[in-house]
């Protein structure tokens, strides 16, 4: 008893640690005061618009801008800057389609099915058109699709600086590129302004803009094998208009998304950084409010002209200094915000921590149990031991102490079977005595006989038919029958 005790209550330590360590993990680190911004963090309509911009938005940063004009309609952090994902895949589609015919064949290396990340399952060594590919790295952020791609334009050293000529020709002045996959890398960075820049830029580029709406399309596979994939954009055929363009997440950067939609004649552009992977709300709450009232609010910005930005850029007329772009360093990436998104790290969103979290107290209430079980399982082996050996010490002949071998029981002293009754006890007429091993009294013990033959029934109704036992029992003498004169009662 006291070794379970014991185990128990180390299991009950071991739990309580670990749901100790839980909400040590989960709780929010204070965070240092900041000190108050020179200027608002969001950028509010101007005095006498009809509408305020959606409140209680999920993303840290977002813009939403008019796509032909390139006015700002309402911003939040329009400047901050903050690491891309995926989103980052559409400044390499800028980069790379416009200068490869979409009938070409590209042959997939080893590196792409090696890559890190999100993958739609490329074959190495099989050939694949551009077009499969650009639509592999667009509407499922395949970074299988991507390496091969950047390996078919001159490398990785080359499309990147590439990449940063063109963001600078755009006037994506905040983004540094640091990985065409988009994955995390050090001083990769962008703002919301400058994503509004590049998905508008990419519904403007004929090379780019028919891969942005592909809902699913099928690519081989091996041998004659054909695989399916499909759009990640959650608005696509869900909202009305969506015309693209990109969404990206890794647990660092968060959820970032790039869309835009067409309603009426005009185009809306919406940028978010930092957002819950459901992204699709804070985009349908910026369009529907751009739609319902873009033209009733007065601009507080206007975005680059992206048609100058790619005409300078397909020229070589890039601005001064434009591609001596070199990346920050690691330590210029933005500085945590606690305060923001809770937990230890800045960059790991609530919905993770909270899986970490589950993970943690399953398995350690997995090995609490396993240990417990252990534990069980030993003691209950150790007193069978010990009983084993107790038995052989006290053996004597094969027979165990206080055992007392009994004789088989005879037929007279046999418990008596199921459903008897004492009251009718069977005889047996070759050993004369009854089976509790009473002499039988004829005069009294009942007849077992076999049951009668049938016999006609007197009424003439057929005959009569059974199959019951009837005991015989002996009649009783018949009595004398004595006259008694009535006694009078005396007078």
């Amino acid at each position: 008893m006291r070794t379970g005790r014991g185990a128990k209550r180390r299991v009950w330590a071991l739990l309580a640690a670990g749901a100790l360590l839980t909400l040590t993990l989960c709780a929010p680190v204070s965070a240092a005061p900041v000190p108050a911004p020179a200027a608002p963090a969001v950028t509010p309509p101007r005095t006498g618009d009809a509408a305020a911009p959606p409140a209680n938005l999920t993303a840290k940063d977002w813009v939403v801008a008019d796509a032909d004009s390139g006015a700002i309609l309402a911003a939040s952090h329009l400047h901050d800057r903050d690491m891309p994902a995926s989103t980052m895949k559409i400044l390499t589609a800028l980069t790379i389609l416009p200068n490869l015919p979409p009938d070409q064949v590209v042959t997939v290396g080893p590196d792409s099915s090696q890559v890190d990340g999100t993958k739609v399952g490329l074959v190495p060594g099989v050939g694949y058109s551009l077009h499969d590919l650009a639509t592999a790295m667009l509407i499922s952020s395949g970074n299988d699709a991507t390496v091969a791609l950047v390996d078919a334009d001159g490398g990785s050293t080359a499309v990147l600086a590439r990449m940063n000529t063109l963001a600078g020709s755009l006037g994506a002045h905040d983004t540094v590129a640091g990985d065409p996959t988009g994955l995390d890398s050090p001083g990769q960075l962008t703002s919301v302004h400058d994503l509004a820049v590049l998905g508008r830029a990419a519904i403007h580029e004929p090379s780019v803009r028919p891969y942005l709406t592909v809902p699913r399309v099928s690519l081989p596979g091996r041998g004659d094998q054909r695989f399916e994939i499909q759009n990640h954009n959650l608005l696509l055929n869900r909202y009305e208009g969506t015309i693209g363009v990109k969404n990206g997440y890794t647990v660092a950067a968060g959820a970032t998304f790039v869309g835009a939609a067409t309603r009426a004649g005009r185009t809306l552009v919406v940028a978010l950084l930092r957002t819950a992977p459901e992204f699709d709300r804070d985009a349908r709450a910026l369009l529907d409010w751009g739609f319902a009232h873009g033209s009733q609010i007065t601009p507080v910005g206007y975005l680059p002209d992206a048609a100058t930005g790619l005409a300078a850029s397909a020229a070589g007329a890039g601005p001064a200094g434009a591609s001596a772009r070199t990346a920050p360093r690691a330590d210029a990436l933005p500085a945590p915000k606690v305060d923001e998104h809770g937990g230890i790290l800045h960059s790991i969103g609530p919905t993770t921590w909270i899986a970490v979290c589950l993970t943690v107290a399953a398995l350690l209430l997995t090995m609490a149990t396993r240990r417990l079980g252990r534990r069980t399982r030993r003691a209950r082996a150790a007193r069978a031991a010990a009983m084993r050996a107790r038995f052989a010490a006290q053996d004597d002949g094969g027979v165990r102490p206080g055992r007392v071998e009994r004789p088989p029981l005879s037929r007279e002293r046999r418990p008596n079977r199921p459903g008897y009754r004492p009251d009718h006890q069977a005889t047996d007429r070759r050993l004369g005595r009854t089976s509790t091993g009473r002499p039988i009294d004829r005069s009294t013990a009942p007849v077992r006989r076999p049951p009668a033959p049938p016999r006609p029934d007197p009424a003439g109704r057929g005959e009569a038919h059974t199959d019951e036992l009837y005991y015989d029992l002996p009649r009783e003498a018949p009595r004398e029958r004595t006259y008694e004169a009535p006694r009078r009662r005396p007078s």
